[in-house]
């Protein structure tokens, strides 16, 4: 019943931030969580701290990607719960992923989230079709926030 629960809830919260609601995920995150995407792609990087992190979130949902969440995995209690799911995503006509999602909650504030999806995809996305990829809206904070 509790891991029927959280993937209800991440569901809904995944939901709204598609929606837009930008700021309600970000009071998610702890204000010095740890944001990871890999990759060699204007996407990839790791964040710390919810101002990178909201720089990065703010990009992502103006491109309107279809994101699917297929199924949710969850273990420890709340101030020590791990959620992992496995996702599919689509932005535009040219670009298709799938993925998974790990996140480390403590209190029920996201620690740690790391995206692990297929890098290669989108670095060819974004050399072939760069128009699609919303590199106009990586602003100063987004560009330096970039560590990894």
């Amino acid at each position: 019943m509790y891991s029927k629960a959280i993937g209800w809830y991440v569901r809904r919260q995944v939901g709204r931030f598609l929606a837009g609601d930008v700021e309600g995920t970000l009071r998610q995150f702890a204000p010095d969580a740890e944001f990871v995407f890999p990759g060699d792609n204007s996407f990839g990087g790791t964040l710390r701290g919810r101002q990178a992190i909201e720089a990065w979130l703010r990009r992502f949902v103006a491109l309107k990607p279809e994101y699917n969440i297929h199924d949710v995995l969850v273990a420890g209690p709340p101030w020590n719960l791990r959620i992992a799911y496995r996702l599919s995503d689509r932005i535009g006509e040219h670009y298709r992923n799938e993925g998974m999602v790990y996140m480390r909650l403590r209190g029920m504030r996201c620690v740690e989230e790391r995206v692990y999806l297929d890098t290669e995809r989108i670095a060819a996305w974004e050399r072939e079709h760069p128009e699609e990829t919303g590199r106009e809206l990586l602003g100063s904070a987004a560009g330096t926030a970039r560590v990894g």
